[in-house]
């Protein structure tokens, strides 16, 4: 049994092969690698066969990403789960440093272990360094409501996405073994954020973990899911960060003393994407009326 299995959730075939290199490539060998394959046609597929002897290939019968994250996860043999979006690129030492950095942090009870990661556009160019926490020198643990107090004072994601990211594969189920890190609707929808929805869930059960060299590579290019014109469930991310607020404070992890911040600060979130989104000037008048009374 390998000690972590890097998961690909294959969709888009226009840099795959990059990311699946990138696995391929790492330092630490005792790994798998799975790919669970979303896409419509058969360029995902061609790309495996040609590196199948370094991996697990199949379909995913119910093609949508937060589905095949959840399938992922399921056929996950390791101890640590490593996920690795198509689109993106991970260091060659990214498993080795983040699993060393969980396995040497195992006695404070850590959850998650991340790194600041680079922006890149579709030529492989670094656009920025993303480093929110400020991390240098050294590993910086991170106490998990701390964490969460300031997602919700801030309203961002200030670990990043699934790729820049590795955990257990027992945090990812409950007591009745089902998935947890993120509740899908009962129409089938998730009415959220992927990744930081599960990093919420995580923190609520133990400190995270960041590690201080730069570990993945996040590109942003104009047929990302992160790109707000082609991705109709856009709306449902831009939202969840009110959701986070109420939660926060209701559970004691905000106090009544950061709400008037988290609610300009949601205000301005909402400011910036309404002419997007006409249907968040309802939102931003009722936000406006909260913070009245406060």
């Amino acid at each position: 049994m390998p000690r972590v299995s890097i998961c690909i959730p294959a969709y888009k075939p226009d840099f795959f092969e990059q990311a699946l290199k990138s696995a391929i490539g790492q330092s630490y060998g005792d790994t798998e690698i799975i790919v669970s394959d979303d896409c419509p046609t058969d360029a995902i597929a061609n790309i495996c066969e040609r590196y199948q002897q370094h991996l697990s290939y199949s379909r995913n019968p119910k093609p949508s990403e937060f589905s095949n994250v959840i399938r992922l996860a399921n056929l996950a043999n390791g101890e640590y789960i490593k996920f690795l979006f198509d689109d993106d690129i991970l260091n060659p030492f990214c498993v080795q440093f983040l699993f060393e950095t969980l396995e040497e942090s195992r006695h404070l009870g850590t959850r998650l272990a991340f790194s600041p990661r680079y922006l890149i556009d579709g030529k492989n160019r670094i656009t920025s360094l993303v480093n929110h926490f400020g991390i240098a020198d050294e590993t910086k643990v991170i106490d998990g409501g701390a964490f969460i107090r300031v997602t919700a004072v801030n309203h961002m994601n200030l670990i990043g996405e699934f790729s820049s990211v590795m955990f257990r594969k027992e945090d990812c189920f409950d007591e009745n073994g089902a998935f947890r890190l993120f509740r899908i609707d009962e129409d089938g929808i998730f009415r959220g954020i992927l990744d930081l929805s599960a990093w919420i869930d995580l923190a609520k059960r133990g400190p995270i973990i960041g590690h201080p060299h730069p570990l993945s590579y996040f590109r942003q290019h104009a047929n990302s899911t992160s790109n707000h014109e082609i991705n109709p469930l856009f709306i449902n991310g831009i939202l969840y960060y009110e959701e986070v607020m109420k939660m926060a404070f209701e559970k004691g992890y905000m106090s009544r003393e950061d709400l008037p911040v988290s609610m300009r600060r949601l205000l301005n979130h909402y400011g910036y994407w309404q002419n997007a989104y006409p249907q968040l000037r309802a939102r931003i008048v009722e936000v406006q009326a909260m913070l009245a009374k406060l």
